[in-house]
C-alpha cells in the first residue's frame, strides 16, 4: 500500500485509523504529487508487470506476481489534484503495471487550464458542431469551473463563501477535514454573469444548481476522454473500460462523481 500526501501529518483521527493496516506493507510519500515520479517510487511495479523468467524467480514468486493487482486509489481529490495523479500515472501505464483506476473528483472550481488533462478534448468539444465556437481556452475554462460552484450553494445563495474560499487558495481547510469537499471556487478577478443569471435569463428549468453539475461533468468527461485515448491507450487502449458515474445520491454530497478504468478480461 503506497500513500501519497502532501501534508506532514494526517489531521483527522478517521484517516489514521485508516491508514492503520496492521497486515500491509505501507510505504508513504510525503510530497506534492506534482514532483512525484511514480515509475521511479515504485519500480516493484514495473518489474512485477514484466515477463518473469524461471531463472531469476522461483515458480511460487512467479505465481504470486502474477495474482498481484495495483488500483490506484483517490477520495475527493481536490481541483487540480485529479490532473496531476492522472499525469503521474503515465509511466506505470505505459509499461502496463496499473489494473484498475477509481477517482472520486471534487472542488472543480479549483483546477487549472494548465494542469487539466483534457484541453484537447474541450477544444474539440466547444469549437466543433456541438459548441459552435471560434477558439476555446484558458478564459473560457475559468469561466467553466468558476460555474461549477453553483452545485454546492444552498436555495437562492447568489455568492459563494469568499473567506472559505481564500482559506482554500492559502491551503487552509477551515473544516479541518470534519465536512466534505463541499467549497466554492476561488475568486476570479472582475464581474461576469453568475450562473444563476444566465439560468434564469434562458428560462432553464434546472436551475443554478443544474447548470453548475453539468459543467463538473464536462471537465470531468475530459478526464475520462484521456484516460481512454491517451493514458491507457499507450499499452492497450482495448483491454480497458472508462466510465463516469455517480456513486451516492446528490443529497449525501454534491460531489458525487466517480471516474473509473478497470482492466477487461
Amino acid at each position: 500500500f503506497c500513500s501519497v500526501t502532501r501534508d506532514q501529518y494526517i489531521k483527522n483521527q478517521r484517516h489514521r485509523e485508516c491508514l492503520a493496516l496492521d497486515r500491509v506493507a505501507v510505504t508513504r510519500i510525503k510530497c506534492d504529487l506534482a514532483h512525484v515520479d511514480m515509475y521511479a517510487a515504485l519500480p516493484f511495479l514495473v518489474s512485477s508487470a514484466g515477463s518473469l523468467s524461471k531463472s531469476d524467480h522461483s515458480e511460487n514468486d512467479a505465481a504470486q506476481k502474477q495474482k498481484r493487482k495495483t488500483m490506484v486509489v483517490a477520495k475527493h481529490l481536490c481541483g487540480a489534484g485529479t490532473d496531476l495523479a492522472l499525469k503521474s500515472l503515465r509511466d506505470l501505464a505505459s509499461a502496463g503495471a496499473i489494473d484498475g483506476c477509481v477517482m472520486a473528483t471534487c472542488c472543480h472550481g479549483l483546477c487549472s487550464w494548465k494542469e487539466y488533462v483534457g484541453r484537447d478534448h474541450l477544444r474539440s468539444l466547444f469549437c466543433g458542431k456541438v459548441g459552435g465556437l471560434s477558439s476555446f481556452g484558458e478564459n473560457d475554462f475559468n469561466m467553466l469551473r468558476r460555474w461549477t460552484s453553483a452545485s454546492v450553494l444552498d436555495g437562492d445563495a447568489k455568492q459563494p463563501n469568499r473567506q472559505k474560499s481564500a482559506d482554500l487558495k492559502n491551503g487552509n481547510d477551515p473544516s479541518d477535514g470534519n465536512e466534505e469537499h463541499n467549497n466554492d471556487s476561488v475568486e476570479i478577478t472582475g464581474r461576469g454573469p453568475t450562473i444563476f443569471e444566465v439560468a434564469e435569463e434562458l428560462g432553464l428549468k434546472c436551475g443554478g444548481r443544474g447548470i453548475g453539475r453539468a459543467c463538473q461533468r464536462l471537465i470531468d468527461h475530459g478526464r475520462c476522454h484521456y484516460m481512454e485515448k491517451q493514458l491507457f491507450k499507450r499499452h492497450n487502449q482495448k483491454e480497458f473500460k472508462v466510465t463516469l458515474s455517480h456513486y451516492v445520491d446528490a443529497s449525501v454530497t454534491p460531489q458525487n462523481a466517480l471516474i473509473a478504468a478497470s482492466r477487461i478480461k
